[in-house]
C-alpha cells in the first residue's frame, strides 16, 4: 500500500510538470513568434496576410499544447484508475460451497 502511495505521488508530480511545462512553453512560443509577426504586420501590403498567418499560427500552437495537456490528463486518469485497482485489498478466495449430503436419503 505504501508503494502505491509513492507511485500516485510520482504520477501527480509528473502530470503537474507536463501540464505546467506545456503551458509555460506555449506562452514562450506565442510571445517569441509575436515579435516578427508584429514587425511584418507594419509593412504595407503584407499587413493583412501576415495578420491572418499570425492568427492561424496562434490557433495551431494553442491547439497543439491543449492536445498535450488533454493526453496528459487522460493518461493521468488511466494511471490513477490502475493504481486504485492495485491499492484495493483483494478479497480472499472462497472455497466453493459443497452442500452436505451425508444425511441425504437419496445418496
Amino acid at each position: 500500500m505504501k508503494d502505491v502511495k509513492r507511485w500516485k505521488g510520482l504520477r501527480a508530480l509528473i502530470g503537474d510538470a507536463v501540464e505546467h511545462g506545456a503551458s509555460a512553453i506555449e506562452r514562450v512560443q506565442l510571445e517569441t513568434a509575436k515579435r516578427p509577426f508584429t514587425v511584418l504586420e507594419q509593412i504595407p501590403g503584407l499587413a493583412e496576410p501576415v495578420k491572418s498567418v499570425h492568427q492561424i499560427h496562434d490557433v495551431v500552437v494553442t491547439n497543439a499544447y491543449e492536445a498535450v495537456r488533454l493526453v496528459n490528463r487522460a493518461v493521468g486518469q488511466a494511471l490513477d484508475a490502475a493504481l486504485d485497482a492495485v491499492d484495493e485489498p483483494s478479497e480472499p478466495a472462497r472455497e466453493p460451497h459443497v452442500p452436505d449430503t451425508s444425511g441425504d436419503p437419496n445418496r
